[in-house]
């Protein structure tokens, strides 16, 4: 079919497909789009443009030029893997799942079909059947750490934490976190840690540091003495944890020990099993506290962040959707929020309702310090979520639909913070229902604090 195009499509075509392979994906872009404008009917324009525009984050375009090439090949299996994927992507699951079924359909033997089929299978709370298609595809392809991966963070939905923690060390094997080999002898599972001096490494995000912080303690109980190492935002704050005798900055010269281990494999080499985890109140407190002081009339302070990281999942709320907390004076709302995203203030005129926090908070002990003056924090899921959790502050963490093994669907409650209470998202595109939720639950504690004493 392509021999009937024109003959500039055909070239705009190649030199798209020279762009991508030099990892121009802007230059690839505008090639694919000029050659889908010349030839209309050339369906392969259509696909590479979809590709290149998902890769851009362009996720509404991609599927409009998937869809237009599927109108041209409706039977592309692989076509309807890149548009299922990209449903996925933006959370329209059920249709996601049409098409990445049928791709698996048409080749059960296409081992990326049924990986994708796999997630998104997950992503619709299906865990045991998914977790079934993960362990065909670990036990059929042992050395692939991705398939790996998913079935532990499978396990860990199912609350099986004896598999998953064991299962979360494939991790080494993946491109995004490549191992880190430190000095001296890694703590192995099994080894005795009492009397020796052992250097716990943190990895990945904030957040992972601060939950998983709440195992340093469980160290100093079984007689080692521990050393952390973390990002420097988190050592005046990870100092303070009980047990922890020094925190060092992450890549900056190391005290002596006699083992380390990283920071995520705490909970493997701990032996915790979802019976055991450890969920103590509160294991962090902030290194000062500087008094934040009450707004006349107000009875609650209420702290807010409603942005967190947009990959691999995205954890912001439109800012403009928690307006209706806003209705009750009696609350007076403090910005947490870090990052460009706190301009969202301003640009919303929303920063006569909403005090920003954010020009005193230079790390997280400083917000440590302003959690500690809250009486409640409201928050997406992000790092802030696991430090209020983990200071032990009334928390109420809004949650996307699809969220994390952490959160598990269901509950209200979380095993990992006693303090935090949670509001789901029923649909992607809903952002309306838990915040209704949230200020149905504000005005009730309002209420509570307003009773004479």
């Amino acid at each position: 079919m392509t021999n009937t195009h024109h003959p500039d499509a055909l070239a705009a075509l190649t030199e798209g497909g020279q762009a991508w392979n030099a990892g121009n994906a802007q230059l690839a872009a505008a090639a694919f789009g000029h050659a889908a404008l010349l030839a209309p009917t050339m369906a392969q324009a259509h696909v590479n443009l979809g590709v290149v525009l998902r890769r851009l984050g362009r996720l509404d375009a991609a599927i409009a030029s998937y869809a237009r090439a599927l109108t041209l090949t409706p039977d592309d299996p692989a076509l309807h893997s890149n548009l299922g994927n990209a449903l996925r992507e933006i959370g329209r699951l059920e249709q996601a799942e049409t098409h990445l079924a049928r791709a698996h359909a048409a080749r059960p033997d296409e081992v990326s079909f049924t990986y994708n089929l796999a997630l998104l299978i997950r992503d619709r709370r299906r865990h045991v059947e998914a977790r079934q298609m993960f362990e065909a595809l670990s036990q059929a392809h042992p050395d692939n750490a991705d398939y790996a991966w998913d079935l532990a963070l499978t396990d860990l939905y199912l609350t099986d934490y004896e598999r998953g923690f064991a299962g979360y060390e494939a991790r080494w094997g993946l491109a995004r976190t490549p191992p880190r080999d430190l000095p001296g002898e890694r703590w192995r599972l099994g080894a005795a840690i009492s009397g020796k001096t052992v250097l716990i490494a943190a990895e990945q995000g904030f957040g992972d540091a601060l939950q998983f912080a709440r195992f340093l303690p469980v160290l100093a109980q079984q007689g080692a003495t521990v050393i952390v190492e973390c990002q420097p935002e988190l050592v005046d704050l990870f100092g303070t944890i009980p047990g922890v005798v020094q925190a060092v900055e992450k890549h900056g010269a190391l005290p002596a020990y006699d083992l380390w281990a990283p920071m995520m494999s705490l909970a493997w080499l701990l032996g915790v099993t979802w019976k055991t985890l450890p969920a103590p109140p509160a294991y962090l407190k902030p290194p000062q506290r500087v008094p934040l002081g009450r707004p006349p009339g107000t009875t609650l302070n209420v702290g807010l962040i409603w942005a967190g990281k947009t990959t691999p999942r995205d954890r912001s709320w439109p800012l403009e959707k928690l307006l209706p907390l806003m209705q009750d004076p009696r609350a007076a709302f403090w910005s947490l929020q870090m990052g460009d995203r706190s301009a969202d203030l301003a640009r919303l005129g929303m920063n006569t309702m909403v005090r920003a926090l954010s020009p005193r908070l230079k790390s997280f002990a400083d917000t440590a310090s302003a959690m500690a003056e809250l009486d409640l924090i409201i928050t997406i899921d992000t790092s802030a979520a696991h430090l209020a959790g983990a200071l032990g502050r009334p928390t109420w963490i809004l949650l996307r639909t699809v969220s994390d093994w952490r959160w598990l669907d269901e509950p209200e409650t979380c095993a990992w913070y006693p303090t935090a209470t949670l509001f789901r998202q029923p649909d992607p595109t809903d952002f309306t229902t838990p915040v209704e939720q949230v200020r149905q639950a504000l005005a009730a504690m309002l209420d509570q604090r307003s009773l004479p004493k």
